[in-house]
């Protein structure tokens, strides 16, 4: 086995962000989901939710985008024939922007009231459920009273879904006073091979790894190792729905989403005895199919693509700017070799 002096450190790195600064949500960051799920054969989201996602219930104005909640009197009617008498909208960067490790975070303002249920949350791209796994930053449920809790969770189980094999972890916690709709607050995971950590306004809040499950790997494989990941941002209204002293119309509000990763933040002795990976016609090759994970970063120092290799022997990179570049291939057991490619 190559090995190289390729150092790494704690060093995070801006990948993805919005800062919502625009007067419409920028649709090369972000999709809008419609509807109630019917579309995809799910009734209410797959949770028997009562709102319709419309695209027109998110705005944007000074820095912040706002998601709105609303009462529709005459219904809308979904592709079932079902009505529903809630509006609201979901986000996400679904078929735009994913991707595998990092720290997300969001900085919100949430909502009081019964029946409300905001999150911020990631599933993997052309995953299935619960098998290919579930991470939420953030959720919240409205209340009587304030929301003065928040929980994040990370599911995983058999597909097809059943109850006996669907398990997840997750936690509570508590502001000291007042509710977390009065003021922006920040959620973030820090997400890394075989761990997910949880952060409340930077205060590490809970964190598990595969041993946090006693069906791993037993009876399932632990998933936030595998696939890449998108980001999604909604309001829905509980099964249980509103009462009495819920407030219509209300709204969250986000002030930025970041992604970042950690890069490399010092090169000494780049290999240059890496010769099975080879450059020619946009492809990278490798000589043999014993590496799982590859890297490519610039010369700053920042990820521009992440590629499952899993037993393949070349990777299409004609979509890279000409420049040199720095390849980390990683093996099956976390072993990494380096080597700067120049692409043409």
């Amino acid at each position: 086995m190559l090995y190289c002096n390729f150092l790494h450190a704690q060093n995070w790195q801006l990948v993805w962000e919005d800062d919502f600064d625009g007067i419409d949500l920028d649709l090369s960051k972000w999709m809008h989901e419609y509807g109630t799920g019917s579309q995809y054969n799910m009734w209410g989201w797959g949770n028997g939710e009562k709102q319709y996602y419309q695209a027109q219930n998110t705005t944007l104005s000074n820095g912040i985008a706002t998601i709105e909640v609303k009462e529709e009197p005459g219904g809308i009617i979904d592709s079932w024939g079902a009505t529903s008498y809630y509006s609201s909208s979901k986000i996400s960067t679904k078929g735009i922007f994913d991707f595998r490790y990092g720290k997300v975070e969001a900085r919100m303002k949430t909502i009081d009231g019964q029946g409300f249920w905001p999150a911020f949350w990631m599933l993997p791209t052309n995953g299935s459920w619960p098998c290919d796994g579930e991470i939420d930053i953030m959720e919240q449920w409205g209340g009587n009273y304030f929301t003065n809790g928040t929980t994040g969770a990370a599911h995983l189980g058999t597909c097809p879904y059943s109850q006996s094999s669907h398990f997840y972890q997750n936690f509570s916690t508590y502001i000291s006073s007042g509710s977390y709709a009065d003021e922006f607050h920040t959620y973030s995971v820090i997400w890394k091979e075989d761990t997910i950590t949880w952060f409340v306004d930077d205060n590490e809040i809970f964190s598990i790894d595969p041993s946090s499950y006693w069906s791993v790997p037993s009876q399932h494989d632990w998933p936030f190792n595998s696939n890449q990941w998108y980001i999604m941002i909604n309001l829905a209204i509980t099964q249980g729905g509103p009462n009495a002293n819920t407030v219509f119309p209300n709204q969250i509000q986000v002030d930025y989403v970041r992604v970042y990763q950690d890069n490399i933040t010092a090169i000494s002795d780049v290999t240059s005895d890496a010769n099975f990976i080879t450059y020619s016609q946009d492809y990278l090759s490798f000589e043999n199919r014993d590496y799982k994970n590859l890297l490519i970063f610039n010369l700053d120092g920042r990820i521009t693509s992440n590629h499952d290799i899993n037993g393949k022997t070349k990777v299409n990179v004609g979509y890279l700017n000409s420049g040199m570049y720095i390849i980390e291939i990683e093996d099956f057991d976390g072993n990494k070799i380096n080597k700067k490619v120049i692409i043409k």
